[in-house]
């Protein structure tokens, strides 16, 4: 059998596998919710909001992990071998600097987008947690003013009392929208280590004053970023495969990578079917054109593989795709997945804990497969430089 045939097939089952492993979150939020309705409210309905919950940190644990122990390290690699091979050697943490660009680059499509398409999806105020968000910031307005009532007794300031317009800018979350109260404002404390004990004998000015308003983030854009980001690193996965010549380390590499990218391909599809639940054409055509995305790699490997392209540019625009990747792994975790499971009724140390199982997994896999996956990428690219050497 030919290496071009073996990877092809190989490349199919990767389809057809990870978009089982991305389909099945849609199957399991049905059953979930199901659950949920059945039981109404009560301990049983909490049980089944945990349950997502910590599905969504145990997620947050592989994306966590996968940005740090794998694409961290293959990157660092990367820069390695091209200092070896080509004498790249800048003074300079160009790993660290890619990977911020691509934080930084991924923060500004989105609010780009918002601002091109400001009634794009619908706001996060929309979310049951969101809502038991925002009505605790309402109550915190009367918690405000009775603080400032007490300063005005033991103080002897004057306070900054919330003004009767600023409470009236505090929109309801069910009638909040990005379209209709772009300008509702929640007063809150911006100061969170005002005096905490014996207040009465302290004095002191009244805290400062910050005025929140409903994150104008929609779910729509969130979505397109989690799959650009998924959908850019699947085709740096796909290089890998696709410019190898060996049959033995054509299959090391797929079971390696097939492995890992189940895993993400479940986190990732639990994210979109929770952001898309009345939407599931959406979840199915993204977690379809992730699974393509592997193979759209590979594909462009095997073309690279053959072409004249010189040796040190295609390691150049590796270099700089691979670092933006880890800069986008970076702003999925922290500011598309954990921050909206951070303030919720459920226990952080079982959070926690979801994290450290999802991220403990990764780091297995990454354990047991290191030898296989990643000593690939330094053989191939002294091959492909030798081969450009004789030309």
């Amino acid at each position: 059998m030919s290496t071009t045939l073996l990877k092809s097939g190989l490349l199919i089952a990767m389809v057809l596998l990870t978009a089982v492993a991305g389909l099945t979150p849609i199957w399991i939020l049905r059953t979930l919710r199901k659950r949920a309705h059945k039981h109404g409210t009560g301990k049983k309905k909490s049980r089944v909001s945990l349950l997502l919950c910590l599905l969504t940190c145990f997620s947050a644990g592989v994306f966590l992990a996968t940005c740090f122990l794998h694409l961290f390290p293959e990157l660092f690699e990367h820069v390695e071998m091209m200092k070896e091979t080509y004498g790249f050697d800048p003074d300079f943490p160009v790993a660290e600097l890619l990977a911020c660009t691509g934080f930084f680059v991924l923060f500004l499509v989105e609010e780009l987008v918002l601002i091109i398409l400001p009634n794009a999806g619908h706001s996060h105020g929309s979310s049951e947690s969101e809502m038991e968000r925002s009505r605790s910031r309402v109550d915190q307005v009367g918690l405000l003013r009775a603080a400032d009532g007490d300063d005005r007794h033991h103080g002897g300031f004057s306070p900054s009392q919330p003004s009767q317009t600023e409470t009236q800018n505090v929109a309801s979350p069910r009638q909040c929208s990005v379209a209709t109260c772009k300008e509702a404002t929640i007063p809150i404390i911006a100061e969170p280590e005002r005096c905490e004990a014996n207040c009465a004998t302290v004095k002191e000015y009244p805290p400062i004053i910050t005025h929140s308003r409903p994150h104008p983030h929609s779910h729509s854009t969130r979505s397109v970023t989690i799959v650009l980001a998924i959908a850019f690193h699947a085709i740096i996965e796909g290089l890998a495969l696709g410019v190898q010549t060996d049959p033995a380390k054509i299959w090391a590499i797929f079971i390696s990578l097939t492995v890992h990218k189940l895993i993400v391909a479940f986190s990732i599809g639990l994210q979109l079917a929770r952001t898309h639940a009345h939407s599931l054409k959406w979840v199915i055509l993204s977690m379809v054109l992730i699974a393509f995305m592997t193979p759209i790699g590979g594909v462009i490997g095997m073309l690279v593989r053959h072409a004249s392209m010189n040796a040190q540019l295609q390691d150049t625009i590796i270099l700089i795709c691979h670092g933006l990747t880890v800069g986008t792994f970076l702003y999925v975790t922290f500011f598309e997945v954990l921050i909206h499971e951070r303030d919720n009724e459920h226990p952080n140390l079982l959070k926690l804990l979801a994290m450290v199982i999802g991220f403990t997994l990764i780091g297995i896999i990454r354990l047991l497969t290191h030898g296989h996956s990643h000593g690939h990428s330094h053989e191939h690219h002294h091959e492909d430089h030798d081969h450009h050497d004789h030309h």
